[in-house]
């Protein structure tokens, strides 16, 4: 039996199409940005520990809020109670794939799914970013530019489902005549 936890994010990863271009979307410039600062020469007072420190702490900051952003939206969705909330319910989705079970989602279990991985994602970012500092004191320069690249790839990928969760969320609420 898996975690509960984890269960929206297993959900997530059956559910959606396409998943595999919101992955390349993020790998692609981490990718770039991890070859930029292992084969770029910079000034030689720049020294990547303490800037790797800066950036992971602008982050860690930064994490958090997001995460409070997007508990305060399942909060907000959870407790809606509107003529738009009801539509989204009774609503199935085409645009994702039914549960194993057969169950088709509709569109408040998309959103709601969608904004559920991102705190998952989110959170286990931040435990990342906490274990990096801890790395600082045992890795070379080098393992500092890869980490960097590592932390771009969850930034992208976090704004990117981030934004398309706040893309369904100002559909939900506005109100639209088809």
């Amino acid at each position: 039996m898996k975690p509960l936890v984890l269960a929206a994010a297993f959900d997530y990863y059956k559910t959606r199409k396409k998943l595999w271009l919101k992955f390349i979307i993020a790998i692609i410039p981490a990718l770039a940005i991890g070859f930029i600062l292992n084969c770029v020469k910079y000034k030689q007072s720049v020294y990547f520990g303490e800037v790797f420190e800066g950036f992971v702490n602008i982050q860690i900051s930064a994490v958090a809020i997001l995460i409070s952003f997007s508990i305060a939206i399942i909060t907000i969705l959870v407790s809606a109670d509107n003529p738009n909330i009801k539509k989204l319910k009774e609503t199935n989705s085409k645009e994702c794939k039914p549960l194993r079970n057969g169950q088709v989602l509709n569109l408040f279990q998309v959103l709601l799914s969608n904004i559920t991985y991102t705190v998952l994602v989110l959170v286990a970012y931040l435990g990342f970013l906490i274990v990096c500092i801890f790395l600082r004191l045992y890795v070379c320069e080098e393992v500092y530019k890869w980490l960097m690249a590592i932390c771009v790839f969850f930034i992208i990928h976090i704004l990117h489902i981030l934004l398309e969760s706040v893309g369904q969320m100002y559909m939900t609420f506005w109100k639209h005549e088809e």
